[in-house]
This record gives structure tokens, C-alpha cells and sequence, in this order.
């Protein structure tokens, strides 16, 4: 039985994970032997993760929008109603017979 050195044992780990590497990005689409198809499917990531910060900014001016629609919602009650209970008559205590 003869057993492996180190080196050898580094170098077939090497060539493993560049060969399991290789097949992965290969099942994905993409031949990494073929710059073309790399600098494609580097686009194309480039592109989803534009649409990512896209849909994140969106994200944060809905949310924005909704609780600024809720504060002015709140404000603007608060105020009806200010404005309608300082305009309101004071109440008057009515005495029978009259006044004295």
C-alpha cells in the first residue's frame, strides 16, 4: 500500500475543487473556460442586483409615503377637532324663572 506525500494529497484536493467548481458554474450556464459567458452572466447578475437596491428604494419611499399619509392624517384630525370645539358655543346653565 502505498501512501500519498502531502504535495500529491494537496494537488488532487486542487484539482477536486477546481473540477467540482468548473461542473457547478457549467450546470448554472456558465463555461468558465468561455470569457464571453462569464462577462454575460456577470451582466446579468450586475443587472439583478440593480433591481434589488431598486426594489429596496422603492421599499423604503412606499413605506415612507403610507406613514407620511398617517402623521398628516392624524395632524389634520387633531386640528378638526380643535377647531371645532374652540368654535362651539360655551354651554349656559339656564336657571327656571329666569335669571338672578
Amino acid at each position: 500500500m502505498t501512501t500519498a506525500s502531502n504535495g500529491d494529497l494537496e494537488r488532487i484536493a486542487k484539482m477536486a475543487a477546481k473540477e467540482a467548481v468548473s461542473e457547478t458554474f457549467l450546470s448554472l450556464g456558465m463555461d468558465v473556460s468561455n470569457p464571453a459567458s462569464v462577462i454575460s452572466v456577470q451582466g446579468q447578475f450586475s443587472f439583478l442586483r440593480n433591481m434589488h437596491y431598486a426594489a429596496r428604494h422603492l421599499r423604503n419611499v412606499i413605506i415612507a409615503g403610507v406613514v407620511s399619509a398617517i402623521v398628516s392624517g392624524a395632524v389634520w384630525a387633531v386640528w378638526t377637532g380643535f377647531k371645532a370645539s374652540a368654535a362651539a358655543p360655551s354651554a349656559t346653565i339656564s336657571v327656571p324663572g329666569g335669571s338672578r
